[in-house]
Formats: structure tokens, C-alpha cells, sequence
């Protein structure tokens, strides 16, 4: 499951997934990052028609890995493709490429370029809970402010699958909490990053805890 490399890898491992567990294990490695590489994979080789035949809703199997996940990251896998299939300079279908300020980021990521550059940026700490272990981790929030975006919140490429509905939930609250800041007014985005100090990676990003940390890092840097 980790060798995730082409979407054409991914339907391979589903066909081998018999069990409702190794389904799940097998959305967990492409949420840590084996959706990015196999859309990466595909805009190097150019490869439209794969691309397309994922976005095809009549194509069961495709759609049955895309849907299994639930709606939030099923939406978040259509914006991957589709931004893959802009990348390739095909024809998008332009409901799945929203928001515009992540799309335009994760099309760079695509291509292997650098993401956009930050007006500034602000770091928090914050503190996480590991839930294999049972304990807190330091970790440091990354906010950065980008020009010419539509008052979005949003996380780097990496993170996009990382994060349940209770996080996505409490990054909302926090998006709501712009329009009470002269942010509303500058046509700018918030990107985020979050890393923890002992260099370990993120598997997973749950719960509402983080909102408040979002709202208060959002309010400094408009501040600023």
C-alpha cells in the first residue's frame, strides 16, 4: 500500500482490498499523501485521459474509492483531479475548482513548483493531542497572509486530506471570523501549516480544538 505512485496503483490496491479494514488502511496511506503523488505522477506524464476517466461519474470502481471516505474528502479528491487535469491544460469542470486561492496552490504543488509567496506570516504554538500514544504534542501553527485571494482559510496541499469534519468545521468558524476584521476588505487569503516540534509527521487532524487557535492567529496577523 505505501508503493502509491499512479491513480492506476490505486485502483490496483482497491481491487486487492477485500476486507472493510483494509479499505480503510488503504485511504489512509492515500490521505498521507498518495492521492498528491498519484496526481503529481499524472500531470508530469501528462496523462488527460486517466485524469478524465476519474472524474467520470459513470466509472463505478473510480468512483467507489473516491466516495468511500465520506463527502468532504471525496470532494477534496475531485479537486485534486481536476486541478491535475488544469495542470495537463485540459477542459475543468468548474464545480470542483473551488476554493480558488487552494486550487491555484495546489497546482503549483502539482507541477513541482514552489507554493505562492506570503505577504508575511505568523507562528503560533500550539498544543496537540496524539491519540495512539495519549499524549500532547507541541506543534507550531504557520499563518500566511496572501495577496490577491477572496477571504479564504486554508492549509497546504500535504495537509488537505489530514483533517475530519469537526477540524474542517472549526476552520470554518474561524473563516467566518474574517468578516469581522479589515481582512474582509484586502481581497487577501490565509494559508496554514502546522509541524510538530519533534519532526514527526501528521497522520491525522480531528476534533474542534484548533478553532480557537485559527481565530486568534487570523486576528494578529490582520492586525499587523
Amino acid at each position: 500500500m505505501n508503493q502509491m505512485e499512479k491513480l492506476e496503483d490505486i485502483l490496483d490496491a482497491w481491487h486487492k482490498a477485500v476486507r472493510e479494514s483494509d479499505k480503510r488502511a488503504l485511504w489512509r496511506t492515500l490521505a498521507r499523501g498518495g492521492w498528491l503523488q498519484a496526481c503529481r505522477t499524472a500531470v508530469q506524464q501528462q496523462d488527460r485521459v486517466t485524469l478524465t476517466d476519474w472524474l467520470d461519474e459513470t466509472h463505478t470502481t473510480q468512483q467507489e474509492v473516491i466516495q468511500f471516505n465520506g463527502p468532504q474528502a471525496a470532494q477534496t479528491v475531485y479537486t485534486h483531479l481536476a486541478c491535475s487535469l488544469a495542470a495537463c491544460e485540459a477542459n475543468v469542470p468548474t464545480r470542483v475548482l473551488t476554493p480558488p486561492g487552494f486550487c491555484r496552490d495546489l497546482s503549483l504543488a502539482l507541477l513541482g513548483q514552489p507554493l505562492r509567496q506570503a505577504e508575511r506570516d505568523l507562528s503560533m504554538t500550539v498544543l496537540l493531542v496524539d491519540t495512539a500514544r495519549n499524549e500532547g504534542v507541541v506543534a507550531t501553527l504557520i499563518l500566511e497572509l496572501l495577496l490577491h485571494g477572496s477571504e479564504e482559510l486554508y492549509p497546504t496541499p500535504e495537509l488537505a486530506f489530514l483533517r475530519d469534519d469537526d477540524f474542517r468545521q472549526a476552520e470554518n468558524h474561524a473563516r467566518a471570523s474574517l468578516e469581522q476584521t479589515s481582512f474582509a476588505d484586502q481581497h487577501k487569503d490565509v494559508r496554514w501549516r502546522l509541524q510538530r516540534r519533534d519532526n514527526k509527521p501528521l497522520t491525522s487532524l480531528s476534533g474542534p480544538s484548533m478553532g480557537a487557535a485559527f481565530a486568534l492567529g487570523i486576528g494578529k496577523l490582520c492586525a499587523e
